[in-house]
This record gives structure tokens, C-alpha cells and sequence, in this order.
């Protein structure tokens, strides 16, 4: 195993320190030009008849960090549900981490979702249980022991700044709190790729940059990061490869 200096965030009054944080990574996420996800001619068709992607060539390097952006309804949350096996492709090719997504099983779907950690814009967690529960949840369906997994849960939460809310539920927590969790909880299993879905959706601005110090410091580890969002005035303090989606065509890709 590699290990990798990340920088977490703690809280300390109304500012935000960083710290010198180790995560342990795996030898395949420490290269960054290998392709993790590759389209060619990519189109996905409800069986309504409504195309919702349509001719989308795009190749994604391990390690790095990409905005999907573009209107309501161009087709950033429908490019991510396939990148998890939400959605397979009505045609064309898609390749994600080792899957042909075009002939994926079911056993192979599951195995993809534990390579990837989600990210949802309403956090999708569980309130009845706590913190820990729903950070333990991804280790717990991986079978993991006591003995590995209460050490993994604290120290991801000490990434995201909330190891002192370790026994709360997520309704005492902010806003911005829930979605530090759901990053948690995204990341304890060490995945490959993230995926976010306008995580800073429901943020005030400065709560989302902060969020998104956390996804950029992932991302410094070696993991690859695919974030959905509509907030570009964030591109000016955290750049990126900028992906832009319009009507499901893919219209724009830079560097930002």
C-alpha cells in the first residue's frame, strides 16, 4: 500500500485549518494518465423515445478532477448514473474502471458500486441512524471486521473536520455538515472514483468551497473525482477539466 499526504479540514471558530492528513492509497490509483472511464459515440434512449445522450466521445484520466456542467436537463446526473450502472447505453461504447458498461451483470454492477463512492446533492442519509452508522454502512455491506472498521470510520471523519460528532444523528447537523458526512461516507471504502451530484447545490457559497476543499484534497490523493454542477463561479478558487453537456451532446472540454 502507498500512503498519500492529504490536507483535512477541521473547524476552528468561523475559519477553516488544514492539516496534514495521511489516507491509505492503493497502487492503482497513483497514476493519472491511464483512462478510468472512456465513451465513444456514446447514446443513451429512454424507451419513451427521448434521447437523453446523444453522441458523447469522452475519455476520463485516473487521478483527475472533472466539472460536468450545463443546464437543467442536459444530461450531467444521467452521465453519472451510467458511470455507476445506474443506466446502461442504448448504444456506442462506454467503458468504466475494467467494465464494459454496454454488457455489465448484475454481479458486476455491485461490484462497481463498491469501487465507487456517491455523492448526492440531498446526502441521501439515514436519520435514523448515527453518524457512525451511516459512514459504517459501505464497510459493513463489504464485510468488514470491528477491529478495521471503527478505526477506518474515525479517521474519515477526521478528514471531513466531524470526528466529534460521532455518536450525533444527522438531523442536530447543518447543512453543510450532512454533506461533509455523505463525503465520508463516499471515501471510507477507499474507492477509485467519486462520483458528485451538485453536491453544493443547497450550500451558502462559503460552506461549498469548503466542501470542495474536500473533493480537491481527495482528489490530491489520487482519486478520481466527477463532480455535476451548476456553480461555475467556484471554477475561479478550485479549476479543473470542464466538461459541458447541452440537450445530452457534449459541447465544450477544458481546462479551467
Amino acid at each position: 500500500m502507498l500512503k498519500s499526504n492529504l490536507w483535512f479540514v477541521s473547524r476552528n471558530a468561523d475559519r477553516v485549518l488544514l492539516h496534514r492528513y495521511c489516507i491509505p492509497m492503493s497502487n492503482d490509483q497513483n497514476t493519472v494518465s491511464k483512462p478510468i472511464i472512456t465513451m465513444q459515440q456514446l447514446m443513451l434512449r429512454y424507451p419513451t423515445g427521448k434521447v437523453a445522450l446523444s453522441g458523447v466521445s469522452l475519455a476520463i484520466s485516473q487521478g483527475s478532477f472533472v466539472y460536468l456542467t450545463g443546464e437543467s436537463g442536459a444530461g450531467k446526473s444521467t452521465l453519472l448514473r451510467m458511470f455507476y450502472g445506474g443506466l446502461k447505453p442504448s448504444s456506442g461504447q462506454m467503458g468504466v474502471q475494467q467494465w464494459d458498461m454496454r454488457s455489465v451483470s448484475e454481479s458486476d454492477v455491485r461490484e462497481l458500486r463498491q469501487r465507487t463512492g456517491i455523492i448526492f446533492q440531498d446526502h441521501k442519509l439515514l436519520f435514523s441512524r448515527t453518524v457512525f452508522e451511516n459512514v459504517a454502512l459501505p464497510l459493513r455491506v463489504q464485510g468488514w471486521d470491528k477491529e478495521r472498521l471503527v478505526p477506518r470510520v474515525r479517521k474519515v471523519l477526521g478528514f471531513v473536520g466531524l470526528d466529534d460528532r460521532l455518536w450525533s444523528y444527522p438531523e442536530a447537523l447543518s447543512g453543510g455538515e450532512q454533506q461533509r458526512i455523505a463525503i465520508a461516507r463516499a471515501m471510507v471504502t477507499n474507492p477509485p472514483i467519486i462520483l458528485a451530484d451538485e453536491p453544493t447545490g443547497n450550500l451558502d457559497e462559503e460552506t461549498a468551497r469548503k466542501v470542495l476543499d474536500l473533493l480537491m484534497s481527495l482528489n490530491q490523493s489520487g482519486t478520481t473525482v466527477i463532480m455535476a454542477t451548476h456553480d461555475l463561479h467556484l471554477l475561479t478558487s478550485h479549476p479543473g477539466r470542464v466538461v459541458q453537456l447541452h440537450q445530452g451532446s457534449l459541447v465544450g472540454d477544458s481546462y479551467e
